[in-house]
């Protein structure tokens, strides 16, 4: 039975009509490697550099005047609300440090938020964006209740983050406190960092798919907000900084002490008809945006309770629409607005915005690359991504233009990587030509030497090598680049994993290619010589692969495990999330990680059930890649769940010594590595 508890019954009805929607509107950018051997290429000094894409703001009549096209712009377009191929982030991953694992992120240096954080001692778990709302769980009244007095109501979770004790040896687990939230609040994710717990929290209900929308009333009267709480003592955490911004969440990521928050502002107009029937009722649309000022148009900030305008107008730039590279269809109502804060001295140092969209971003540990879908008059995708450095403020370094989009669900964030200066791009475009539906390209871009302007040096296919990245007909499933190589698996009826060699930026070509049944979502590199593959064998089963890599032109596979096959049906969260994967390096001369596993079970006489497991796994031997191996452990699973059926929105790991931590939803099951079945929990 469908609850709507008081939310706007068409809200109800449009996030359904999304989720179905959903494989066709999450696009995205992401990268990844290590820096390997090879010289930097070299970029010869700037000179009398040339304005790019992106100029800055003369004038609070300049910026104004750009918010009003974007209106009138997209309002005479409005006849329905029209979904994009999207945009957003990836490098080297991370796996923790010292005797625990840490949030799995692209680049080692650049931390992501997350639901759950772990700094070795608290585990911190912020409540999951709840759907309850519209449905009548099941009664879990006869289920065998947890004893442990840990165990804490879906309710109380449900508006706290809570702070728990860990004991390694043990693998046990206590309740050592909890922050409340205000009741209008979602916590988009967590930073923990010397005592210092940061929390982005936002008013947006759709969440991170909001920002795959180009509706831009999505963006009306959102906020973002980050708050700092001293949890030194975790019994008693205390709020010590807290901020509100105007706009809505995109993403997020911390490099060093500087959180880097990128919102999406839309002024609020009362009054504006959304879809125009008349003349008069244009005209009234006009005069509405003509009576914009820029106290309308610049986002507030609230800072410790003190409103006051977050960022200038010469903080903003605008685009040229006599450049180059400008997009076909210009005009777009909204800022996209980034800006840092200082976690250890808590502040906002550093802002900028610009007139255009954002669909995602990448952050290296130098620079935040913004991407920026465009579809053509001729019915094509380009991706436009725009540069800004965080080494030397948040400064504008030009921008570049890629045929295509960025694509692949979450692992989009897998197809950007900044590697020695250069950035490299994976792209697919729709052809629409039966039989061959699909074309997939690699960019390399560099900084112009006399220009704001990312310059594609190279690309593949190419004249000297016009073989096309994948078969006929094969979508493009998982990307990841390592230092001067770049894997890739293309599937339709059969796995292909293509090995590109990336040595010469100016001359990448394919340098080895393996064919395996099923397919790979998502790529770890293990070391320079294995590559682990987590997606789906041929029967749809989640399925695990691991190749050896050592030779780049001849791959081949050191053995696959299917998981789920007495099952109707299996799924894992990790092939879209990559924070639902966990890896720890060498522990004991072996390496383990986790995934969660969901099987499901229906049929004459079995009604329909599943269960939710968290899968260990161990690679042994990898320091000799000729006899390495994928072996199973055991699982764990979220048995007796206080959501019950309905529970595992969310699931995440955290291995400290021999002690596993698996989180569904807020709460948590404990055991030890070699004794998985003795499980404890729901705590």
């Amino acid at each position: 039975m469908l609850m709507v508890n008081g939310m706007d019954r068409q809200k109800v009805i449009w996030w359904c009509l999304n989720i179905a929607l959903l494989p066709l509107i999450l696009a995205g950018c992401g990268g990844g490697g290590s820096s390997g051997g090879v010289t930097p290429p070299v970029v010869p000094p700037v000179t009398g550099e040339t304005p790019g894409l992106l100029v800055p703001v003369s004038s609070d009549s300049q910026l104004l005047e750009s918010i009003r096209t974007g209106f009138k712009t997209k309002l005479a377009a409005n006849t329905q609300p029209r979904v994009l191929a999207a945009a957003s982030a990836d490098s080297e991953s991370s796996s923790g440090g010292g005797s625990y694992t840490t949030t799995y992120t692209l680049e080692a240096s650049v931390d992501e938020h997350d639901y759950v954080k772990y700094d070795g001692t608290h585990l911190y778990i912020a409540p999951t964006r709840s759907l309850d709302c519209c449905f009548i769980l099941e009664d879990d009244s006869d289920s065998t209740a947890s004893s442990d007095e840990a165990l804490v109501s879906t309710t109380e979770n449900e508006r706290s983050i809570r702070i728990l004790e860990t004991d390694p040896d043990t693998a046990g687990i206590t309740v050592a406190g909890s922050i409340p939230l205000d009741d209008d609040r979602t916590i988009e994710g967590l930073y923990i960092d010397d005592g210092q717990l940061a929390t982005i929290n936002s008013t947006g209900w759709w969440g991170i798919w909001g920002r795959a929308f180009e509706d831009f009333s999505t963006w009306e009267q959102q906020h973002v907000g980050i708050e700092i709480h001293d949890v030194s003592e975790p019994g008693s955490p205390t709020k010590s900084w807290d901020m509100e911004v105007e706009g809505g969440f995109v993403n997020s990521r911390k490099v060093g002490d500087l959180i880097y928050l990128v919102v999406r502002h839309t002024p609020d107009i009362p009054g504006l008809i959304r879809y125009t029937d008349n003349e008069d009722e244009i005209a009234e649309n006009n005069a509405l945006i003509d009576a914009l000022t820029m106290d309308d148009v610049l986002p507030k900030v609230t800072v410790n309770g003190v409103e006051d305008v977050l960022l200038d107008a010469s903080e903003c730039f605008v685009t040229d629409p006599d450049h180059e590279l400008a997009p076909e269809t210009r005009g777009y109502p909204t800022l996209t607005v980034m800006l840092a804060v200082n976690v250890a001295e808590p502040d906002i140092v550093r802002t900028a915005c610009y007139n255009e969209s954002s669909d995602g971003l990448y952050v290296s540990p130098n620079a935040i690359y913004l991407s920026q879908a465009e579809y053509t008059a001729e019915e094509e995708y380009k991706t436009l991504l725009h540069r800004f450095s965080i080494s030397a403020g948040l400064d504008y370094g030009g921008s570049g233009k890629v045929d295509g989009y960025l694509s692949g669900g979450s692992n989009a964030d897998f197809r950007v990587n900044e590697f020695q200066s250069d950035l490299r791009v994976v792209t697919t475009k729709w052809t629409g030509v039966e039989g061959d539906r699909w074309d997939h390209q690699l960019f390399v871009l560099r900084k112009s030497p006399t220009a704001l302007e990312l310059e594609t040096v190279a690309m593949l296919p190419n004249a000297t090598y016009p073989e096309s990245i994948g078969k006929p007909d094969e979508d493009l499933y998982g990307v990841r680049f390592l230092g001067t190589k770049v894997y890739l698996v293309t599937f339709e009826r059969i796995d292909p994993l293509y090995v590109l060699d990336l040595t010469d930026a100016f001359d990448p070509q394919v340098a080895g290619e393996l064919e395996v049944p099923g397919f790979s979502d998502f790529l770890h590199p293990i070391g320079d010589d294995l590559l682990l593959g987590l997606g789906a064998d041929q029967e749809g089963f989640v399925k695990l692969e691991l190749f050896n890599v050592a030779a780049i032109d001849s791959p081949y596979s050191l053995g696959s495990i299917s998981l789920g096959e007495d099952a109707n049906w299996s799924y894992s969260q990790a092939r879209y999330d990559r924070h639902a994967f966990t890896y720890f390096d060498d522990v004991e001369g072996v390496d383990r990680f986790t995934i969660p596993l969901t099987l499901t079970y229906w049929g004459d006489g079995l009604g329909y059930r599943r269960e939710q497991q968290l899968r260990l796994f161990e690679i042994r031997d990898k320091d000799d890649p000729g006899i390495s191996s994928l072996n199973a452990m055991g699982h764990l699973s979220a048995v007796d769940h206080p959501k019950g059926r309905w529970g595992g929105s969310r699931v995440r790991s955290v291995l400290h010594d021999d002690a596993v931590y698996y989180v569904n939803d807020e709460f948590v099951w404990t055991a030890l590595w070699n004794d998985p079945f003795n499980q404890t929990g729901p705590h």
